[in-house]
């Protein structure tokens, strides 16, 4: 196969062309169709760049798109992550209103309970106080007459409820304060049974009225030390007279 340089080829266009063309016309329809044929297929070439860079603006135009998607999805996420925070924020606040409110209300009942408790030991102080005196000058023999004078101190002095109930023929002093129920047991003496009966009445109370007494106090002139032991570990409280201090005599 013979190859033309591009001066050989030039020179073949130019000139020996035209001189081929005017010996031999018959040739014309052949050169012109290979010129044709040549010719289509740089145009189609043409045409398949030109489909290419539509494509490629059209592409292009797309990423755009697409890029402008992603910064609205981006900013979107953003502004969510920021109301979140804000959310967050507020509850963490809420959280901490909640708190300083429960610690105060905590702080308020321990003091309730504090002002309770020292009112419950000045009248135990004062329970104690009346006993001994009033035990010491009748022997705590008129019980009737202690009683009235107990519930007398009690409502008159420390404004607390004093109450006689009979109870499956039981006879009960209660004494109510702040919602705690408290039995008062007086007797001038007691024996070997007491246990028994201040048990029997604590059930009897709690069955009749559906409260549980907060205390049982047992105030007597008469009890042996070993007995009030025992009564003491039931969770029975005991006043009795003081052994008198022979160092004051």
């Amino acid at each position: 196969m013979v190859t033309f340089s591009d001066e050989e080829l030039i020179d073949v266009f130019s000139r020996q062309l035209p001189d081929l063309l005017e010996r031999r016309p018959d040739l014309e329809p052949v050169i012109y169709q290979g010129f044709m044929k040549a010719f289509a297929r740089r145009e189609e070439v043409a045409v398949i760049l030109d489909e290419l860079r539509e494509l490629r603006v059209e592409m292009n135009q797309r990423f755009e798109q697409v890029d402008q998607r992603f910064e609205q999805v981006e900013g979107a996420t953003n502004a969510l992550r920021v109301e979140m925070n804000q959310r967050f924020e507020q509850v963490d606040q809420r959280f901490e209103q909640v708190e300083g409110a429960t610690n105060a209300l905590r702080v308020e009942m321990n003091q309730r309970f504090e002002q309770v408790e020292a009112r419950m030991v000045d009248l135990e102080f004062g329970l104690h106080q009346a006993i001994d005196r009033l035990g010491s000058r009748w022997g705590i023999r008129n019980e009737r007459v202690f009683r009235q004078t107990i519930a007398t101190l009690l409502e008159d002095s420390f404004g607390v409820e004093v109450e006689q109930r009979i109870i499956a023929g039981e006879q009960f002093d209660v004494v109510i304060y702040d919602h705690q129920h408290i039995l008062i047991e007086i007797a001038a003496s007691v024996g070997r049974t007491i246990g028994n009966r201040l048990e029997r009445k604590r059930r009897l109370y709690t069955e009749s009225t559906g409260i549980e007494p907060t205390r049982i106090i047992l105030a007597t002139a008469d009890i042996h030390s070993h007995r009030a032991q025992i009564l003491r570990e039931m969770g029975i409280e005991v006043i009795e007279p003081e052994e008198p201090d022979d160092s004051k005599i």
